[in-house]
């Protein structure tokens, strides 16, 4: 609904002064003011025009005034006088409020973060007095927020009792009277409250009562302790959803300082999603919070701070009893008193007159003394018996008065108890949902397990059905998965990053890494692991890495046939390109390897050309004319015959291509051939 702009009157009902505007709130706005016929400072809270023309406004800002009006308790702001006053054709309603200082908790929390725990007990216990007070007259707040909490500046007295600081709980707008007259108006089940704060069944638009309130005031008190917010969210849709279904973190998980196991305990349970599960009244729930400030070692300061019925010290029967509200019944006891002078003995002031009475009496008047004294002194043993019996029973309806009050203590703080849930089987979600629901604290441990599926629950302890208080901790074992699993596939040619990120994720340890000669994997990448891929090994053990050297070891082919030497060179597991030289000797069959230029077992770069060397059959030669043969001889060959016949056998180089074997007779005689000859195409050019 959009602010209608209106000017608020310089006097109002012709007693109240209007200064200046100091806040706003949901329905109203809220100024400075001086009541002048008091002489005081007022704040006057007025009901926004565009809202006093709605009927079910004004009833709201109608029965706040009422209610509020009727509280009068030093936590809460006070309400003096309501009116109305004239703004066009609306009558706009007012009400004249005590003017309060200090700065507001939002204030204070948005400035220095979370608080001491002292601290934030001192003023949590205040805001629950305020709570308990209204609670008793049927009021509820519906809006318990840090900003509707004023904290005035720390007074000698509030040292001296232990106060951080005097706590005013301010803007019950919103609160509804648990009374007939009020039932309409909270059965519209309009969801009001801030969204960090709103109880669950607040956001359901449900009726609410003063658990409620207990519920907004444990986010409050959370918040002051831990710096933090029970439930955050980017949204107010989703930050009520998780009020409704979310369990919160106890506060130790976010807080700086130090929080007692127990304060976790108690503010969990006042931030139960069931009203039936949270502490019934204010005054429990700030008994329980004195408890758990005991053991912070500031049980002082989380104690009463004002109690208008008790009549005896707290040291009486401590601070727990105060908080309860029973101290007034046991100082009715203990403010029992007798009289100070002591009862008369026998003989007590009769000595002297004993001394002279046959001086001053006859016989018969001493015989009727005496008889009266005997009458006396029977009468006083009975008097004094009466005394002794009186005192008794008094002493014992005080011992029954101050049993009675500490076993209500007890009951109200002893710890509710909840069986371990049967969880086996289901995933950890829900297992931390069912017994964070029971205010239970999760331990997580995990082990193999060949039966239960990865990330459900194997078993808890305590185990299924064992009876634990609240706040216990439950240790849950999730399934890790089966003891036996397979090396990773598909590693071979990967980073050794990817390779130990994968084996992790297969739930193994990567180990140690080792270097191997490979054809194919570039150096640095990874040929294989130990246990190879694919293979079954135990689940959490260590695989070791393989990388490649991206480099080859060189076989030994000499004595190997041309076709065999290329054969090996060019295996998988080598994959060497191959030059071939051949070289004419009759050292060697003709095409057998005589040599190679990389020597055999060294390791060379992948894809490098290895030189073989191959024997071929020596070059024939033509024999030399002969000047001395006879010119008619017919056994010659015309001078033509090659002098290579006479038989030499020197070794001699050839190209690779390779001459006849049979030699021409009439051939010219020929050059020897190179010692050494070229190399040739290489062998994938030959094939």
């Amino acid at each position: 609904m959009k602010r209608m702009e209106f000017s608020v009157p310089e006097m109002i009902d012709t007693r109240y002064r209007v200064k200046e505007k100091i806040g706003s709130g949901a329905m109203a706005n809220v100024y400075s003011a001086e009541d002048t016929r008091l002489g005081r400072a007022v704040a006057l809270k007025i009901l926004d025009p565009a809202h006093a023309a709605d009927e079910t406004f004004r009833a709201r800002f109608q029965q706040e005034a009422e209610s509020v009006a009727s509280l009068n308790h030093p936590t809460i702001v006070s309400v003096y006088d309501t009116g109305t006053f004239s703004s066009g054709s609306v009558q706009v309603p007012f009400m004249v409020m005590e003017l309060v200082g200090g700065k507001s908790l939002r204030e204070i929390l948005d400035a220095r973060g979370e608080l001491p725990v002292d601290e934030a007990l001192s003023y949590g216990s205040q805001i629950l007095e305020a709570l308990q007070y209204a609670g008793d007259r049927g009021v509820v707040h519906r809006d318990i927020k840090p900003a509707n909490v004023m904290i005035l500046p720390q007074t000698e007295e509030d040292a001296s009792q232990g106060r951080a600081g005097q706590v005013k709980v301010m803007d019950f707008g919103i609160a509804s009277a648990m009374t007939e007259s009020g039932e309409a108006l909270a059965g519209e089940k309009t969801v009001m409250g801030t969204a960090r704060y709103v109880s669950p069944e607040q956001a359901r638009g449900e009726t609410v009562d003063s658990r409620s309130d207990i519920y907004s005031a444990a986010c409050v008190i959370y918040e002051m302790i831990s710096g933090h917010s029970p439930f955050d969210a980017d949204s107010t849709e989703e930050l009520v959803s998780k009020h409704l279904s979310e369990v919160p973190q106890p506060p130790s998980a976010f807080a700086q300082q130090q929080i007692p196991a127990a304060l976790d305990t108690v503010l969990l349970k006042a931030l139960s999603k069931s009203r039936a599960s949270r502490y019934q009244n204010a005054d429990a729930f700030r008994t329980a919070l004195a408890g758990a400030a005991a053991s912070h070692g500031a049980g002082s300061t989380a104690a009463s701070s004002y109690d208008d019925t008790a009549t005896v010290p707290t040291t009486a029967l401590g601070a727990g009893a105060l908080a309860t509200g029973a101290a007034a019944g046991a100082g009715a006891t203990a403010g029992y008193t007798t009289s100070s002078q002591p009862a008369p003995t026998e003989e007590t002031g009769l000595g002297s007159f004993f001394d002279n009475a046959e001086a001053e009496y006859s016989d018969d008047e001493l015989y009727d003394y005496e008889r009266n004294e005997a009458l006396a002194k029977k009468k006083r043993r009975r008097a004094a018996w009466t005394k002794v019996i009186t005192g008794m029973v008094i002493a014992a309806l005080a011992l029954f008065s101050i049993g009675t009050v500490l076993y209500y203590q007890n009951e109200l703080n002893k710890v509710p108890t909840h069986e371990v849930p049967a969880l086996q089987g289901v995933n950890r979600e829900e297992a931390e949902n069912t017994l964070r629901n029971m205010n239970l604290s999760v331990k997580w441990e995990e082990e193999f397990s060949d039966d239960v599926e990865k990330d459900n629950v194997i078993k808890t302890s305590p185990v299924t059905g064992t009876e634990v208080e609240e706040g216990t901790e439950v240790t849950v074992t999730l399934s890790d998965g089966p003891s036996r699993v397979a090396v990773p596939d598909n590693l071979e040619g990967q980073s050794e990053s990817y390779v130990r990120s994968a084996l992790e994720e297969a739930g193994f340890k990567a180990g140690r890494t080792s270097n191997v000669n490979s054809a194919t994997v570039p150096a640095g990448m990874v040929v294989n692991t130990t246990p190879a891929a694919g293979e079954q090994a135990d689940a959490g053990s260590t695989v070791d890495i393989i990388l490649s050297t991206g480099k080859v070891e060189v076989p030994d082919v000499t004595g190997m046939t041309r076709d065999q030497a290329i054969a090996a060179l060019q295996a998988p597991e080598v994959m060497l390109s191959t030059n071939i030289e051949t070289v004419q000797t009759s050292g060697q069959p003709a095409g057998t390897v005589i040599s190679q230029s990389s020597a055999p077992g060294t390791s060379i770069e992948q894809g490098s050309t290895v030189t073989i060397r191959v024997a071929a059959a020596p070059a024939p030669t033509a024999a030399p004319n002969n000047p001395n043969s006879n010119n008619n001889s017919n056994q010659g060959n015309n001078g033509n015959s090659n002098p290579g016949n006479s038989g030499s056998n020197n070794d001699t180089g050839s190209s690779e291509n390779e001459p006849s074997s049979a030699p021409s007779s009439s051939a010219a005689p020929s050059a020897p051939a190179s010692a050494s000859a070229q190399p040739s195409a290489s062998a994938s050019a030959r094939g």
